[in-house]
C-alpha cells in the first residue's frame, strides 16, 4: 500500500521534499494510517503535525481528543486541537449535523495551517468515500463538476493545499495496512447510522451493487470521478472565460451579466458558466441540478423577473442585465431636498449633485455643459410656470406626469419604461408646488416646456456623484 500511495503524491504532485505538513486526525482507521503512512514515507522528510478538531457531537467525544493527543506524542508530533459546539453552530445556521461539523473543521484546519506555517493538510479520505460521494451525488442531482468527486489535491492560496494521499486505496486494504501493523483506532459509532445518506449508500447500496451488478464497483466508480474530473476542469476554464466576457459589473456580493450574450451561449456552456457565476458571489451549496434547470428555461424569457434560491441567493432578470446577488433589498428612503435657484445643490446622502441657471437666452444649456460631466443629464424648462420653491424628492403615492399622450401615473410610467423596481424609489423627481416637473433622466413634463413663448429658460444639470451608484 505504501508504494500505491507513494505513486498517488507523485502522480498528483501532492507533496514536496521538507514540505510541512499538517495531519487531520479523527482517531478512526483512515486518519491513523494516514498518519503512520506519512511517518513511513522518509524519503520526503516531511515535518509533521497532528491536528484533531472535537466536534462534541457524541457524549464520549473528547476520549478521542484524549486517544490522538496520545498517538500524536508518542510520534513526538506537534499536537493542536479544538472543541466546537457543532449540534449548536447547525441549529443556529440551519445546517445538517454533517455540513456544520465540515464548516467547523475546515475553519480550524486551515486557521491551525496558517498559524504554524503549514503548507499543506492531509487529510484521510480513500477510494471508497469517493465512490460513495460520487453515488451520492448522481442521486441528488449534481453538474458535471460535483460528480468529479472528491480532488485529490484542494488548493486553497498560494501557500496551502488539501491533500489526499489515500484517495486511489481502498477501505479494506487500508484496514487490513492497520492490523499488519497493529494500530490502534477509535470506531465512531454514528458510521453504522444508516438513518444517515452516505452510510445507507456504504452498507446496504454499493454491496447490493457489488454483489448483483459490478464486483468492481468501488474502482469503477473511482476512475469515473477522475475522467469526470478531467472533463470538469477543462469545462471551468472555458466557462470561466466565457464569464469574464459577459460580466458588466461585478461586487464582491453581486454580478452583472449581459444577458443577451449569455442567451448566445452554447446550451451546454450556460448552465456552467451559471454555475460559476453564482459561486463568485456565494457558494454553490444547497444549489442543485434542478434549481440551474429552472432558471436557465427563466432565463429564456423576455421583460423582468426575480428567482430566490437557497442561502439567500437572488436572481434577477432585467430586460438586458441578469443581476445575481445576495444584497438584502433594502427600500430606499423617502427624501426631499430644497434646489437653490440659481446655483448648485449637492446631495450625497441621495448620490446626486444639481446646478441650475436661470437665463433670458433661448440655449442656456451651453454654460451648464461647461460645469458637467459626461454622464449628467439636462433638462431644459420655462421659468414662468414654475409655482412656489423647487425641491428635489422621492416619488409618492399618486404622483402623475403630463406626457404628450395626456396625463401619466409615474407607476405605470415606470413599467412602460422597463425601471427596475428596485431603482423607482431611489429615482429623482424635480418638483414645483403643484406637479413632478421632470423624472430626472428621463421625462420633462409637457407643462413646463419651452416653447417660443417662453421668456426665461431654467437649465437644470443633474450628476450622478461617483462612487455611489447612483
Amino acid at each position: 500500500m505504501l508504494d500505491r500511495v507513494q505513486q498517488t503524491i507523485e502522480r498528483y504532485h501532492m507533496l514536496q521534499r521538507g514540505d510541512r505538513v499538517l495531519v487531520a486526525v479523527s482517531g478512526g482507521v483512515d486518519s491513523v494510517v494516514l498518519l503512520k503512512v506519512l511517518t513511513e514515507l522518509k524519503e520526503y522528510q516531511l515535518s509533521l503535525g497532528v491536528a484533531h478538531f472535537d466536534h462534541a457531537i457524541r457524549a464520549d467525544s473528547a476520549r478521542d481528543a484524549e486517544f490522538v493527543q496520545e498517538l500524536a506524542e508518542s510520534l513526538q508530533l506537534a499536537y493542536y486541537t479544538e472543541r466546537a459546539d457543532v449540534p449548536a453552530y447547525a441549529r443556529a445556521q440551519r445546517l445538517s449535523l454533517e455540513e456544520a461539523a465540515r464548516a467547523l473543521r475546515s475553519q480550524f484546519l486551515e486557521k491551525t495551517a496558517k498559524t504554524h506555517k503549514f503548507r499543506k493538510i492531509a487529510l484521510g479520505h480513500h477510494l471508497n468515500d469517493q465512490a460513495e460521494t460520487l453515488l451520492m451525488r448522481l442521486l441528488r442531482g449534481s453538474g458535471v463538476d460535483g460528480l468529479a468527486g472528491i480532488p485529490p489535491v484542494r488548493v486553497i492560496s498560494r501557500s496551502l493545499a488539501y491533500v489526499r494521499p489515500l484517495i486511489e486505496c481502498r477501505r479494506a486494504e487500508i484496514e487490513s495496512f492497520a492490523r499488519d501493523h497493529h494500530l490502534r483506532w477509535r470506531e465512531d459509532p454514528t458510521n453504522r447510522d444508516t438513518s444517515l445518506v452516505r452510510n445507507r449508500i456504504r452498507h446496504e447500496l454499493i454491496p447490493l451493487l457489488e454483489r448483483e451488478y459490478n464486483p468492481n464497483l468501488v474502482e469503477t466508480l473511482g476512475r469515473t470521478a477522475h475522467v469526470l474530473a478531467q472533463a470538469a476542469n477543462c469545462l471551468e476554464k472555458i466557462a470561466d472565460a466565457e464569464l469574464l466576457a459577459l460580466i458588466a459589473d461585478a461586487q464582491r456580493d453581486e454580478l452583472k451579466l449581459h444577458l443577451k450574450g449569455f442567451r448566445e451561449r452554447p446550451e451546454c456552456l450556460r448552465a456552467l458558466i451559471l454555475r460559476r457565476a453564482i459561486e463568485r458571489v456565494r457558494n454553490l451549496r444547497d444549489i442543485e441540478s434542478a434549481h440551474i434547470e429552472n432558471l436557465l428555461a427563466w432565463l429564456e424569457r423576455d421583460g423582468t423577473g426575480e428567482q430566490h434560491l437557497p442561502g439567500g441567493l437572488r436572481l434577477l432578470r432585467r430586460h438586458h442585465r441578469l443581476i445575481i446577488t445576495t444584497k438584502l433589498r433594502k427600500p430606499s428612503r423617502p427624501f426631499e431636498y430644497a434646489l437653490a435657484l440659481p446655483g448648485e445643490t449637492v446631495l450625497p446622502e441621495i448620490g446626486w449633485r444639481f446646478c441650475t441657471a436661470l437665463t433670458p437666452s433661448p440655449s442656456p444649456v451651453g454654460e451648464l455643459r461647461e460645469r458637467g460631466a459626461a454622464g449628467g443629464v439636462r433638462a431644459t424648462l420655462d421659468a414662468d410656470k414654475i409655482h412656489g420653491d423647487l425641491v428635489v424628492r422621492s416619488r409618492r403615492p399618486g404622483d402623475r406626469i403630463r406626457l404628450q399622450t395626456g396625463t401619466k401615473k409615474l407607476q405605470d410610467l415606470f413599467v412602460d419604461r422597463k425601471i427596475p423596481r428596485e431603482e423607482r424609489d431611489a429615482l429623482p423627481l424635480i418638483c414645483d408646488a403643484h406637479s413632478v416637473i421632470w423624472i430626472v433622466g428621463w421625462n420633462v413634463n409637457e407643462e413646463y416646456r419651452v416653447t417660443p413663448q417662453t421668456k426665461r429658460i431654467l437649465a437644470i444639470l443633474a450628476e450622478p456623484m461617483e462612487g455611489t451608484g447612483a
